[in-house]
């Protein structure tokens, strides 16, 4: 979560990679380049449903004690998108995920910055997560039919994100479909 001494990775609006020395997270981005990320949705599909998992921020970060996304955050200098994807995985919620088994679903403009939404297939995999690095407070897989009761706890960012609950709509009937 120390940022400090970081390069962040800056792109143009189109998302190609500007390789202009990186940026320091701790000014501005210079206009027209954006600060790109990514998310990773974590989703099982488990008697018949689908449950993705979401992280509790822990107190001691922004949107404190929120719920979020499985993982995700910036892009290093130098770093593409699905290696960023895996190291926040390892970093955030302690668990190792495949670079080739991430799937690509969208890239979206969020301000002055620019996320990949990724969706990853965790079925049969253990749920040792561990959070080393004190951003996260806890873990839970929440069932698809339950995302609307389980709105109101998401960071504000995500529940005004109609974009978002449109990728979890969309991408349940991808899984759904996937596991007939």
């Amino acid at each position: 979560m120390n940022h400090i001494g970081e390069l962040w990775q800056l792109y143009d609006l189109c998302g190609e990679r500007v390789f202009d020395g990186g940026f320091t997270p701790a000014i501005n981005s210079p206009a027209g380049r954006y600060i790109v990320g990514c998310a990773v949705m974590l989703y099982r599909f488990k008697d018949g449903e689908v449950e993705y998992l979401f992280q509790k921020r822990s107190a001691k970060v922004w949107n404190a004690l929120k719920w979020d996304v499985s993982t995700g955050g910036h892009i290093n200098y130098g770093e593409k998108a699905t290696e960023s994807a895996v190291r926040e995985a390892r970093e955030e919620i302690g668990v190792t995920i495949k670079p080739e088994n991430l799937e690509f679903y969208a890239r979206f403009v969020r301000g002055d910055g620019i996320v990949n939404l990724f969706f990853y297939d965790y079925t049969g995999e253990s749920g040792n997560f561990e959070f080393d690095d004190e951003e996260v407070a806890e873990v839970k897989w929440v069932k698809y039919s339950d995302i609307e009761a389980f709105w109101p706890n998401f960071k504000e960012l995500l529940q005004n994100d109609k974009f978002f609950k449109i990728s979890l709509e969309e991408y349940n009937e991808k899984i759904l479909k996937k596991y007939e």
